[in-house]
């Protein structure tokens, strides 16, 4: 192919993996989803080897959990306006989970695959390289679809 034609896939493959991601974990209760996207819908290279636990979701502790709901909820009332800031918060509230962290064997870390690229997207942002918080955003669906307390 061309090199515009490989330049429009490689743009357009993202966007629709994260169609796709959206789709596979939109729900409209809090109830347990009851299908998963395969780790092949994960469009983030930073979330390579992000598995579900023969079909279940892995178990975080509480802390975890609290610090997951925490960052849910910065996420959700952040304006838009101070990506550096929101970097940093959400950087800070990932420390206090890793302090905090009891967990072990492969829920630790299946965890610490998501951990790792949330802490790397927030360094981004800190640097201002990031411009928004979209795949923190995503990052928080995909631990609701992979993880519970």
């Amino acid at each position: 192919p061309t090199l515009y034609l490989r330049m429009k896939l490689k743009l357009l493959l993202p966007i629709l993996s994260v169609f796709i991601l959206i789709g596979c974990t939109s729900n409209d209760s809090n109830e347990t989803p009851t299908e998963f996207p395969e780790p092949s819908h994960t469009p983030d290279k930073e979330l390579k080897g992000l598995e579900l636990n023969n079909g279940e979701r892995w178990i975080v502790n509480h802390e975890t959990a609290v610090g997951m709901e925490n960052i849910e909820t910065m996420l959700a009332e952040f304006d838009g306006e101070d990506v550096v800031q929101i970097g940093s918060d959400v950087k800070k509230e990932l420390g206090t989970i890793i302090k905090n962290c009891t967990m072990k064997g492969e829920d630790h870390n299946q965890y610490h695959i998501l951990l790792h690229a949330m802490l790397k997207e927030c360094k981004m942002l800190k640097k201002g390289k990031s411009k928004n918080t979209k795949k923190l955003d995503r990052y928080v669906k995909v631990y609701y679809v992979y993880f519970e307390e």
